[in-house]
């Protein structure tokens, strides 16, 4: 981050110097204008040629470097960024299925991060190099002649400071309503998507079109309010400027009138507004977009100042893989399951079995370290809450297992890679899944799954890792009844030399201890 602030500050002095160095330009320009009209002997022309194109040479210069400089520094403070994001996305315990349905993560990764790129190189440095420029401006101007400031000075501060917290404020209000808009957009979109069918079917194509459209009336609406703020902003600032310009012009007359100050210096005030207020004109434009980038730089902000996982493990090595629920709950939607006891060992199988909403896959993302609960829950009478590698002793197929878009082999290797193709064949002859190669890519955009294929490739994945306790959630879950009875008779056989816990909401009768959980 120091890193960052430092180059930071260079790519905002070489933003102010190419403004200055463009200040400089204009004011030599006239410099040399003046000079020329006076026949001055051709040295002190040659001397100012050699100002014009220095300032126009540094000018270029100058901005050139502040683009590297600032591209390259903001691109690896976002690359960072994304890290510590996903980072804390990773560290998520008890909250983390609530953060995954919310979206808050990944669109931060995904959105917000380009967003807050936007915001540092086109509302950030263009303000800060304003504001250096317009004070090498107005010391300028207090050298030229003081009383330049009685009219540069006021038009500075309105554009500096109260015209742009009164706009800012404006167009974040506005900006807010359309992303709130487009946000109801997209679901609304999604939603449609996947009930076209029924839709059709119900002959509701029609008034769902008509709904999007409406939704899209008022995005439109909504910008034209947001554009029409802007236009009054810029014409408000140009009618600033050419006050100023048109001050300036006045007061140097009267002064030439009464011939107080040099014809150069006369000349160069009269340029002096218009190059000044070069850095204010280049950065109000970027009010349009200021609004949704100040809402994703603190979106970011409020994101990475979170603490990191509630449950942070302290290191601690059980001593045996025997499983201790005692009294354990689980909060979920500020409903509490029933406390449940049990206890599983080495060559157990322990079913928890429930009703639909008793807590069954609750308690299972409890166990695996997924969300905090009261009570106690050990391995080797250690809290898995004070477990740091606990996916070394528990492995998982949860109720919702998720597929990578990539092939069998790899979706497979996530638990344990350093298994072999034999071994990985062996767990898919025995699921009955071998019909899909190893090299297949499935998931998303890969080969389509039925239910019962992604389930139990869920189970795979369990059965691979090398983890002492085992625990499956509904791993016969659209499977028929046949097929299910052969997948359960095998993995209890694949399982007998670790603890397996099913959570199931019938079946599995072949159980050491067998533990009935409801909802109160």
């Amino acid at each position: 981050m120091n890193y960052h602030k430092s180059r930071m500050v260079i790519a905002t002095s070489l933003g102010a110097a190419a403004l200055v160095g463009g200040l400089g330009l204009t004011i030599s320009s006239a410099w040399l204008i003046t000079m020329a009209a006076q026949h001055p002997p051709i040295l002190v022309l040659s001397v100012s040629i050699v100002m014009v194109r220095f300032f126009g040479i540094s000018r270029s210069a100058a901005r050139y470097a502040e683009r590297i400089v600032s591209h390259e520094s903001v691109f690896k403070r976002l690359t960072a960024l994304r890290v510590t994001l996903f980072q804390r996305l990773a560290d998520r315990t008890s909250l983390i299925v609530r953060d995954l349905n919310s979206g808050n993560y990944v669109k931060a990764i995904v959105d917000d991060v380009e967003r807050a790129q936007e915001y540092q190189l086109r509302v950030t440095l263009p303000r800060y190099a304003a504001i250096i420029s317009l004070t090498f401006g107005l010391l300028l101007a207090f050298w030229i002649y003081p009383d330049l400031l009685v009219i540069l000075l006021p038009v500075t501060l309105a554009l500096l400071l109260a015209i742009p917290s009164i706009v800012n404020k404006k167009c974040s209000s506005q900006s807010s309503i359309i992303e709130e808009i487009e946000n109801r957009y997209v679901r609304e979109i999604s939603d449609a998507n996947y009930g076209i069918t029924e839709a059709q079917i119900y002959g509701y194509k029609d008034r769902l079109l008509k709904k999007i459209h409406r939704i899209e009336s008022e995005i439109a609406s909504a910008e034209k309010a947001l554009l029409e703020t802007i236009r009054t902003l810029q014409l408000l600032t140009l009618l600033l400027i050419g006050i100023s310009i048109v001050g300036t012009s006045l007061l140097m007359y009267n002064v030439r009138l009464d011939s107080q100050l040099p014809a150069v210096k006369i000349s160069m005030a009269i340029f002096l507004p218009l190059v000044a207020f070069e850095g204010i004109t280049n950065w109000y434009p970027n009010f349009f977009i200021s609004g949704k980038l100040l809402r994703a730089q603190r979106s970011i902000d409020s994101l990475v100042s979170e603490s990191g996982s509630q449950n942070i493990g302290v290191a601690q090595t059980p001593a045996t893989s025997h499983l201790s629920i005692e009294s354990a709950t689980v909060a979920w939607d500020k409903v509490f399951m029933s406390p449940v006891t049990a206890h599983v060992s080495k060559g157990e199988v322990l079913v928890i079995r429930g009703k639909s909403g008793s807590g069954k896959s609750t308690l299972a993302l409890a166990i695996v370290g997924l969300l905090s609960y009261e009570g106690s829950i050990t391995i080797g009478g250690v809290e898995v809450r004070d477990i740091s590698d606990l996916h070394t002793y528990v492995s998982a197929s949860l109720q919702r297992g998720h597929i990578f878009n990539t092939s069998l082999r790899e979706n497979l290797k996530i638990a344990n890679p350093e298994v072999g193709d034999v071994e990985i064949q062996r767990i898919l002859t025995l699921l009955e899944l071998d019909a899909i190669s190893l090299d297949e890519v499935i998931g998303e955009f890969g080969r389509p799954l039925s239910g019962g294929e992604a389930k139990r490739i869920g189970v795979a994945r369990a059965l691979l890792s090398c983890a002492p306790i085992v625990l499956l959630d509904e791993p016969t879950e659209h499977l028929d009844q046949d097929l299910a009875n052969r997948i359960e008779t095998r993995i209890l056989e694949e399982c007998r030399e670790k603890s397996l816990i099913i959570i199931t909401h019938s079946g599995w009768a072949k159980s050491t201890r067998t533990v009935v959980i409801e909802r109160e």
